[in-house]
């Protein structure tokens, strides 16, 4: 029985071997800080969308389909885009490692696939860490989706039908769910207006067009246009490859707007 025991409590250890070292001091006021100043190192794996599914003392005690916290997940997903980065500022990442530079914490994590899901067990370094010291729980986050990037490295073909300034009417699932007499979307229409200027150019420096396709410089995505008449009134069709696409895998909704 001793030796069992013994072998039990050496598991957290063993699946953490080889886990990247992270150096830790006591700073102003006895908060405990890492060393975020970590250099990148490349994981393609890592780079998706992840969502919580658990909240565990041990890595050991996950089970898929079956729940070990009760409560409420406070931490609800993580993107980890190319290169090291994050949707948010304060986040980075390298290899093994997530890191918040405001609080100075290096989380590790490690990925692990279980009945043919990918998982990742991510240090959950809050304030019991931080300001009481003590050792840090583990989130458990599935991977739902890997970052979408379209081929945005299009020709540039001129559409003067298109050039002008289009302000947004409605926001729909498919462009024939539109009726000019019902709006569809009962809440505030986030994108206000597009502006097509000639030559390709876009009202922002972040985008530009070519006929058929709106291409974001920043997500790298192409999303496509269609200009047609409903009712003797023109509008134009746009596709909204917000968050929900890029990060999550989901199908675009529809902007739909109305020549100035």
């Amino acid at each position: 029985m001793r030796k069992l025991l013994l072998a039990l409590c050496i598991l957290p250890m063993a699946w953490r071997a080889g886990a990247l070292e992270i150096k830790s001091s006591v700073g102003p006021g006895g908060r405990l800080e890492d060393g975020v100043d970590l250099p990148f190192v490349n994981d393609p794996a890592v780079i998706g969308t992840w969502r919580s599914v658990d909240f565990v003392k041990e890595p050991g005690d996950f089970s898929p389909g079956r729940r070990s916290w009760q409560g409420d997940l406070h931490l609800r997903e993580l993107v980890f885009l190319p290169g090291g980065k994050s949707p948010n500022g304060w986040l980075a990442w390298t290899k093994g490692a997530l890191l918040h530079r405001g609080d100075r914490t290096a989380s590790r994590y490690e990925l692990k696939k279980l009945n043919g899901h990918e998982y990742m067990f991510l240090e959950w370094k809050s304030g019991d860490y931080t300001i009481r010291h003590r050792k840090p729980e583990y989130y458990v986050l599935e991977k739902i989706a890997g970052i979408r990037r379209d081929n945005i490295d299009l020709p540039f073909v001129d559409d003067p039908a298109v050039v002008g300034t289009w302000e947004s009417v409605d926001f729909v699932r498919t462009p024939g769910e539109f009726s000019p007499s019902s709006r569809v979307w009962t809440g505030p229409l986030y994108l206000q207006r597009l502006v097509f200027l000639p030559g390709g150019k876009g009202g922002n420096p972040w985008w530009t067009w070519t006929k058929g396709y709106v291409l974001h410089h920043g997500d790298h995505t192409a999303s496509r246009y269609i200009i047609k008449k409903v009712d003797g009134t023109e509008y134009m069709f746009f596709q909204w490859k917000s968050g929900d696409y890029v990060f999550r895998g989901a199908t675009p909704f529809y902007y739909v707007l109305k020549r100035k």
